[in-house]
């Protein structure tokens, strides 16, 4: 009896050692998915916005429809960060949300992949601007 009560109790400290050195190692990474969550916000700011260049593109009749298809692409990439998911009892609710499934990366690889889909969703913005911009004055021009 002596011996399996040994046996269980090294199992149990067996597990909690396991288990915490495992937490440990998501604490280490924290300040990284903060990072991968900054820039994950502000690829949300940028989508919201061109949100408002669609609607005032549609209003004009202008064909953005190369553009759409890009952001097509980029809406079915972007990656939540783990952490960091949004809930829908915020107070704060953005118009534009992400309920794509976070794929298998390491803290490191989400926070490259959110360094990739910034700069993406940046130079899309940049495009639509650019559009709105050349079609606003061909429209005054003409």
């Amino acid at each position: 009896m002596k011996k399996q009560f040994t046996h269980v109790f090294f199992i149990i400290i067996f597990t909690l050692t396991i288990a915490c050195s495992s937490e440990k190692n998501e604490g280490d990474n924290s300040e990284i998915y903060t990072e991968a969550n900054v820039y994950h916000q502000s690829s949300l700011d940028a989508r919201e916005e061109i949100m408002e260049i669609e609607k005032l593109l549609k209003e004009r009749e202008i064909d953005f429809s190369e553009l759409k298809e890009e952001l097509k692409i980029w809406d079915k990439e972007i990656i939540e960060v783990p952490g960091f998911e949004h809930s829908h009892d915020d107070e704060f609710q953005r118009k534009y949300h992400v309920h794509n499934r976070m794929k298998p990366f390491s803290a490191e690889e989400h926070l490259e992949y959110q360094k990739v889909m910034n700069a993406e969703i940046k130079t899309l913005l940049d495009s639509f601007k650019l559009l709105t911009v050349e079609k606003i004055m061909d429209e005054d021009e003409g």
